[in-house]
Order: C-alpha cells, then structure tokens, then sequence
C-alpha cells in the first residue's frame, strides 16, 4: 500500500517538516497557482476561502497578487497555528485569517464567499460530493470554485519532485516520499460533482495539474444536504468582518 501524506492527521513535528518543505522544495508553486486562479476565474477581489490551506502559502500568494482577503481553513490545529505564524511573519494579517474547520463542514453561512480554492487538498477530503456540496453552498451568485492539485507548470512539477526525490533519499534511504498523494483521476472529479448536483463544471488536466472549476449561477440557490445544514450550528459561525471570516 503506497503511503499518502494527510497534514491533517500528522504530529507538530510532522507539520512543521511539511511548513519547511513548502517553503523550500515548492515554494515557487503557489505564486504561479494563485496567479492562474486568478487570470482563469477573473476574480481579483472580494472574499475569498482557501480550504485545506496548510500553512497558509496560497492564501498569502493570493492575498499579494490581488484585492482578496482569503480566509485560510484547516482541519488541523496544528496547521492553524502555523498558518497564523506565517501570516504574521508576512505582515498579511489584515489581508490573510487562518482559521479552524473542514471541508465537510464548513464553518460559513450561505453565500458567504466570492471565489473558494483548494491546492493538494482534496486528495484526502473523506467524502468528495459532500465537500463541493458544501463548497458551493457557501459561494455567492456568481461566485467561482478553483478545486484541485498541481505545480503550475512542467519545469517546476519536474523539478520538485526531483527534490523531493533527493531529500527522500538522503533523509530516509529506501523508504517511500513521505508527501506523496493519492492520485485522482478526472473522471473521479467530474463524477463527484454530479453527485453533489454541480452539471456545469470545467475539468482542467494538463501540465498545471488537474483542476475543476465551477461557478454558482445568479439567483441559483444551489445543492443543499439538510443533514450537513444542520450539523452547522449558527451560534457557532465566525462573524464575516472586512472581507473573511473571523471567530467569534
């Protein structure tokens, strides 16, 4: 059986070996990922969620190269803090929140969100449908939906695992990459958001990576699971303030 990387089931330690490797290895991948979310969605302001955001990487770049403010959601502790750490340490705080939550649930009300993205997450969403359900609940009319994993181009994606591959070997000789993900394939993705109602979807699966894109229409209220609706309690929403979602 292939070991697959979850950051949200992984020690201090284990996080913060995976801050260090995005900071290093794929420290180039999230600016040119931001930077095709926001040429191919055309979306450059407003609120914006990052789910399964990890240290907060994409949600930075996004912030820097845009009039976004991004909330960055993770299911991890762990990660939240660290994502708080970095935001910090970028002086991002009136732009970038990490704060705490999952996928499955997402801690937000009805159309809360302009654009939501997602990069090296939802190869470990436990249920796929159930996530774009509540990923397009929680967008606005006209909102857009940027889902999935890649390096931006070929060099990079080539180049890192290259490193990956290198610093695999030195540190753990003849034991498998650690940040290794289970691979989806297309149909997978396209599948998942038919079951959660979506029809009108772009799949994207090139050198960039594979990615879906999918957009809330004016006026359509969009796929709702009345037993996800009410295992979100309301007392316990983040109050919406300048832009992103803060705790109460």
């Amino acid at each position: 059986m292939t070991r697959t990387y979850d950051r949200s089931r992984k020690t201090a330690d284990e996080t913060l070996q995976y801050d260090d490797y995005v900071k290093t290895m794929s420290a180039r991948v999230y600016p040119v990922i931001a930077d095709q979310i926001l040429e191919r969605t055309g979306i450059t302001k407003g609120a914006c969620l990052d789910v399964g955001s990890g240290p907060a990487s994409l949600a930075i770049a996004l912030a820097s190269l845009s009039d976004l403010r991004v909330t960055a959601l993770d299911r991890s502790p762990d990660m939240v803090a660290l994502a708080f750490q970095n935001i910090k340490r970028r002086s991002m705080e009136q732009y970038v929140i990490a704060a705490h939550g999952d996928v499955h649930a997402i801690p937000a009300g009805n159309a809360s969100f302009d654009l939501v993205v997602s990069r090296g997450s939802f190869h470990s969403w436990d249920n796929l449908p159930l996530a774009f359900r509540e990923i397009y609940r929680v967008l606005r009319p006209g909102g857009m939906a940027y889902i999935g994993g890649g390096y931006g181009n070929a060099r990079i994606r080539d180049e890192v695992l290259v490193c990956r591959k290198n610093r695999a070997d030195d540190e753990h000789p003849g034991r498998e990459d650690p940040f290794s993900l289970p691979k989806l394939a297309s149909s997978q993705v396209r599948e998942s958001a038919e079951a959660a109602g979506i029809r009108d979807c772009q799949i994207i699966d090139d050198d960039s990576g594979l990615w879906i894109i999918f957009q809330k229409e004016a006026g359509e209220p969009g796929p709702r699971d009345e037993t996800m609706v009410n295992r979100i309690h309301l007392k316990n929403l983040p109050v919406f303030r300048n832009g992103f979602f803060v705790p109460r």
